[in-house]
């Protein structure tokens, strides 16, 4: 059976919920969060960071590639257009912009408010920050103000990879108002079953 390594509000959450919406076997392996970012990668998982997941003899790190791996293997056609498609190249430039761009600032802001204790010394960096997770979020609401997902008429693996990113960005404040339509997107995906029961997954495990 597939093999989670979950720790609370962790990217593990992206996993967790992709395996939901695909309604595939899985076990939770319970693991505490080390907020000591001193040493780099220092969770205590085989790769030393969220999410992991082992499958027989895979074992795979890095979200985006995590959920490329489940779709190929598990998905039967579900949650990817199709290779040769139209939305294609859109899926798999969402699926890659959500880490590759989106979340790079919001690395930033959790690095020096969550992990350090000095915020306050690098309070010009946090706002530059935010300024560019604002012009990033510009991209994504252009986007999901004319249709209801980034690649079209249908959720695919690249709305779960930036659902995560836009649910860590409202919770950090990052994410505001001025873009109302990607406020509302990100409103439907947390009220898919699959991503509540993420949700309370890293709740029993806080």
């Amino acid at each position: 059976m597939l093999k989670l390594y979950f720790a609370p509000l962790t990217r593990s959450i992206r996993i967790k919920w992709l395996l939901e919406e695909l309604d595939i076997a899985h076990e939770i392996v319970p693991v505490a969060f080390n907020r000591d970012g001193s040493r780099g990668f220092a969770q205590n998982t085989p790769t030393g960071k969220f999410p992991y997941i082992e499958d027989g003899d895979v074992g795979l790190s890095e979200s985006g590639a995590i959920v490329q791996y489940i779709l190929d293997h598990y998905g039967d056609g579900r949650l990817q257009p199709p290779i040769g498609s139209p939305a294609r190249a859109a899926y798999l430039y969402w699926l890659h912009y959500s880490e590759g761009t989106a979340a790079q600032p919001i690395n930033t802001i959790v690095w020096l408010t969550v992990y350090r204790d000095d915020a306050e010394k690098h309070q010009a960096i946090i706002e530059a920050m935010r300024t560019s997770a604002d012009h990033i979020f510009d991209e994504v609401e252009q986007t999901v103000s004319k249709q209801p997902f980034l690649a079209g008429d249908e959720l695919t693996g690249a709305d779960i990879m930036m659902g995560f990113t836009l649910w860590s960005a409202k919770m950090l404040g990052v994410l505001s108002d001025q873009h109302p339509n990607t406020v509302q997107f990100l409103k439907r995906l947390a009220s898919r079953p699959a991503f509540e029961k993420a949700l309370v997954e890293s709740r029993r495990l806080k």
